[in-house]
């Protein structure tokens, strides 16, 4: 869970974002929309953690554990194709959406459990096969219409991967169809997403656990949880160490087939059942594991633990005495339902609480996933808070240059109305002239950037090096020879082209963040003189809300890559491939690749790439315009009093307290965002 030490700074960060609303006030300026915004997210920060995980993976007994409370009921069947959101809230009430758009609500434990029962459940009959896939890639992608033999047939060939209970194959394809037809009627019943609230500790309060369902043996998660795996700030694949292999199919193929190179980063591989395994059998899988996952994964987001042991030390926490405790260990004796590790823990204790929870929570090491997200999280959102605060330090250091410049021209001429006016009228002309230049500066860098007429345009000469990289790839594939080409060939030119693709929100943040920075550079130019307005009063300060309101126009604008990103080269070059062209099956898939390179993904990125890098110029001009204006307002004030020594005088005062509150405000921030960085540097 997210440290309190976080919570504490971030209301310290928070409470310097009031300091500058109130120094706004007072100086009679507009907060500026972006950073009240970015402050709104930072005080409701959501921090979304996906758990994955296969079939019978202990998914539900982990999260239970996690949260110290049973809000996933665990005795009910797996929930379909439902990503199921658990999040703090006043009451127990779950929120089911379903397909078709509809939704309902259910109030109180035993309600919720019967609803899952009923509406949400797999039937012991269908337990065996990849529901989750069948409901998204046939009855909802389909809605329920008939599905013809060749989709049907070609889709039985794909999931034939999934049939991890090795059932027979024509048992296994005719249970698939017998589910198509029992449910296609009712496709839009069936339930797609449901929110969890509970009365979870404060320590879970703005983070959300989704559980997704069930991994299929090809990595596929469905395009439902997909979705949510691209927001996810965190991910963990649960996997069971009791009666499966460590090497897990699923888990590797989810790796190269969904997460591309920046998720990984996010990602972590949680190994349950430790405590039924023997001290050198652990200390060899857990070897194991970094040994299989390691080049993936960092090694301390590989953790080994018991959920199960856990549920039981949160369970006697609430007991909390000893009677209590060791009367519930007899009574699940006397059931047969003894948890033999954690009863033998109670035994070796004597009673003695502390050294009973000191023990459990040794073996259950659920403080190592805290630890570890705890990290993460903490790293993540101290980067946000130093972010947001540099944002305010531009803030104040803009306010700086105006209000000290302004101040330096009302005391040379305090006693000179004439010259104080005539000041002001260069003043003026002086912000005139930097607005008129920086104006044609922004044009001329915009036209190296976008100009696309004669392939000259810095964004389209990127675009081809990148193009030219990614066919070299290409061809890598087609040279394979055949005896090196097997099923994971294909998940890796899948996986290339979806990080192909990430990379293309990096290429265009990379071009904005070029060109505000080439504009910044011609204002220095314009302003590069100890007489005029500093540089600082001028130059846009650009928040991640104001790239976020960029990336959501240049969306409104453009379209994306839905279509590669669900594979939808891949099913069309793979259908019907013979085995024993396995070198042409990849020139194939290769070439349509190679196709869509050409006709559709770079001529659509660069389009976005402009796109984005337009809005960026535009904005920065629509700041650049708004500080202009608040420029020439503090001359104009100091005019319009030029007459008047009283109010000339008053003038002086007022200028040197906004100076004042704004070197506190600097000072304050750099205090902090020097602890901060300590933070991060730890």
């Amino acid at each position: 869970m997210i440290s309190k030490d976080y919570k504490q700074n971030k209301e310290q960060v928070l409470a310097l974002y009031d300091e500058y609303v109130n120094t706004c006030k007072a100086s009679g300026k507009k907060v500026d929309d972006s950073i009240s915004e970015q402050a709104k997210k930072i005080r409701n920060e959501i921090f979304n953690l996906m758990i994955l995980g296969e079939a019978k993976s202990g998914k539900s007994t982990f999260i239970n554990a996690y949260l110290g409370k049973e809000v996933v009921p665990m005795d009910v069947r797996q929930c379909t194709s439902a990503i199921i959101k658990i999040r703090k809230g006043d009451e127990f009430k779950l929120t089911a959406k379903t397909a078709g758009g509809g939704k309902t609500t259910v109030v109180g434990y035993d309600k919720i459990k019967a609803f899952l029962k009923d509406h949400a459940a797999i039937s012991d009959k269908y337990r065996n096969i990849p529901i989750t896939t069948i409901n998204n890639e046939l009855l909802i992608k389909y809605h329920g219409k008939e599905i013809s033999n060749q989709i049907m047939t070609s889709f039985l060939e794909e999931e034939a991967k999934d049939n991890i209970f090795n059932m027979n194959s024509d048992e296994y394809n005719n249970l698939i169809r017998d589910y198509v037809r029992e449910n296609a009627a009712s496709w839009r019943k069936i339930i797609t997403e449901m929110e969890i609230t509970y009365h979870l500790p404060d320590e879970m309060q703005g983070i959300t656990i989704i559980d997704s369902p069930g991994v299929g043996a090809g990595g596929n998660v469905g395009k439902i949880a997909e979705d949510y795996i691209a927001h996810a700030n965190a991910i963990i694949f649960v996997k069971s160490l009791n009666g499966q292999a460590l090497e897990s199919s699923s888990f590797m193929n989810f790796l190269r087939n969904n997460c591309t190179n920046r998720k990984k980063e996010s990602l972590f591989l949680v190994l349950t059942g430790k405590s039924n395994l023997q001290g050198s059998e652990f200390t060899s899988l857990k070897e194991q594991a970094i040994e299989m996952y390691g080049q993936d994964i960092k090694e301390e987001k590989i953790i080994c633990v018991d959920s199960k042991m856990q549920l039981f030390l949160n369970k006697c926490r609430e007991l909390n005495t000893e009677e209590k405790i060791g009367e519930f260990f007899d009574a699940l004796d006397e059931a047969g339902d003894d948890f033999a590790p954690a009863s033998k823990c109670w035994l070796k204790s004597k009673g003695d609480i502390t050294k009973f929870d000191d023990k459990m929570e040794e073996m259950s090491n659920f403080r190592s996933v805290q630890y570890a997200l705890e990290r993460f999280a903490r790293v993540a959102n101290y980067i946000q808070l130093i972010e947001f605060l540099e944002n305010l330090e531009r803030e104040y250091t803009r306010y700086k240059g105006m209000f000290s410049d302004a101040l330096k021209v009302a005391k040379e001429n305090i006693d000179d109305p004439i010259a104080l006016e005539d000041r002001i009228t260069q003043k003026k002309k002086e912000i005139a002239d930097v607005y008129l230049k920086i104006s044609q500066g922004i044009a001329d860098i915009y036209k190296r950037y976008t100009d696309n007429i004669n392939s000259e345009g810095i964004i389209m000469s990127e675009a081809a090096v990148k193009q030219d990289n990614y066919e070299e790839q290409l061809e890598n594939f087609r040279n394979l020879p055949e005896s090196k080409i097997n099923e994971n060939t294909f998940a890796s030119m899948k996986k290339v082209t979806l990080d192909a693709i990430d990379d293309t929100k990096d290429f265009r943040r990379k071009m904005a963040d070029r060109v505000i920075a080439e504009c910044n550079e011609k204002l220095i130019q314009y302003t590069n003189d100890y007489s005029k307005i500093p540089t600082e009063a001028y130059i846009p300060n650009f928040t991640e809300t104001d790239f976020d309101n960029i990336d959501l126009a240049a969306k409104e604008k453009t379209s994306g890559y839905d279509l590669v990103e669900k594979g939808v080269t891949f099913l069309k070059t793979e259908e019907k491939v013979p085995y024993h062209h396995l070198k042409k099956h990849v020139g194939l898939v290769a070439d349509s690749i190679h196709d869509r390179l050409n006709n559709d993904i770079m001529p659509t990125m660069i389009d976005n790439v402009v796109t984005y890098v337009t809005n960026s110029c535009d904005t920065y001009k629509e700041k650049l315009t708004e500080h202009k204006r608040e420029l020439e307002a503090e001359y104009q004030k100091l005019l319009e009093d030029k007459n008047s020594n009283e109010k000339r005088r008053k003038n002086v005062e007022d200028l040197e307290k906004k100076v004042e509150l704004v070197y506190k405000g600097l000072t304050q921030i750099t205090e902090l965002k020097g602890e901060l960085t300590n933070y991060v540097a730890d």
